[in-house]
């Protein structure tokens, strides 16, 4: 193999080769008769160089993206002459085929020998850190902790989103509008989502319903956003804000949603109809502003979908 001879180097152009250029026919090259492999999967064994090319083809018959790498770093050891040990870390984003974006973060060892045509592989090995150790620790002693933590934020958020769950939602906005006089309630709702779900699959629908939250929490950050139905979303602003700045923060989310639709490949436009109630003018109490503004939803619906309808005053 022609390139990089220095242990770092090579793996450098190993990582390179396999993450972002997605090449399995070089891996022949270098690999060593006593190949083996461990992953970070429970499944990702390869005890043989046979294994290992098994594996290789699964992947590239059923996986057809790339990744970016981020950030690296590598250390070198020597084991004996002609043979050496690097490890190293690597944090890479990847760029699948449904176009949404995943960052993985992984550790390696990688055992190399030296022969005539260049540095072979010998053994590799990658981890991921576990989330649950913090740097004080041993072991993640606080995990039953996390755990714990884990299961409230399970039991007030909705799990495909991420967003709050319709009754987590209801308490913190309730709660809200009870401290403060003022602020903007939402009620968004995607237009014909079960033609969505129909011609392109349930799936695709769900990739709809995230893409869909994350622009809303990127246009709306510091609201209180929640998934309240299947394809119905609520969002409230509290505090003292003008309808043209609400508008403004309409015109973000507009914007985000077309960029987040441009990933989504549907071939057609996803549109989402807005209706909007203030408070006090529109209702004092969760409830009541949800019921004006699900009436202004209607409104817009009715008026041809696609569109913003405030509950009194306004477009």
């Amino acid at each position: 193999m022609n390139g990089p001879q220095t242990p770092e180097e090579f793996c450098r152009f190993l990582w390179h080769q396999y993450l972002v250029e997605r090449r399995y026919d070089f891996l022949a090259e270098v690999v060593d008769p006593a190949l083996s492999v461990i992953g970070t999967g429970a499944h990702e064994v390869s005890r043989n160089v046979e294994a290992f090319e098994a594996a290789m083809a699964r992947e590239s018959g059923e996986w057809n993206g790339s990744f970016l790498i981020k950030d690296q770093w590598y250390q070198t050891t020597a084991l004996s002459d002609g043979c050496c040990l690097v490890m190293g870390e690597l944090v890479v984003r990847e760029s699948a085929a449904d176009g949404l974006p995943y960052d993985l973060h992984f550790r390696f060892t990688v055992v190399l020998r030296k022969g005539d045509g260049g540095w072979k592989l010998v053994h590799v090995h990658q981890s991921v850190p576990d989330p649950n150790q913090t740097q004080d620790e041993f072991f993640p002693h606080r995990m039953l902790e996390q755990t714990g933590q884990q299961i409230i934020y399970n039991l007030r958020h909705d799990s495909l989103t991420g967003l709050l769950n319709r009754l987590y939602l209801t308490e913190t906005a309730s709660r809200l509008i009870g401290n403060g006089p003022q602020g903007w309630l939402l009620v968004l709702d995607i237009d014909r989502f079960k033609d969505i779900n129909d011609n392109f699959g349930h799936p695709f629908g769900d990739k709809v319903l995230v893409s869909l939250a994350q622009s809303i929490k990127s246009a709306f950050s510091q609201a209180v956003a929640g998934r309240v139905g299947g394809d119905e979303f609520v969002v409230y602003l509290p505090g003292e804000m003008s309808q043209a700045a609400l508008e403004r923060l309409l015109a973000r989310f507009k914007g985000d949603w077309a960029e987040g639709q441009q990933a989504l490949r549907a071939g057609r436009p996803i549109t989402v109809s807005i209706g909007v109630s203030q408070c006090p003018r529109d209702g004092a109490d969760y409830e009541t502003l949800w019921q004006r503004a699900d009436e202004a939803l209607y409104t817009a619906k009715k008026g041809g979908r696609d569109q913003v309808c405030f509950r009194r005053g306004g477009k």
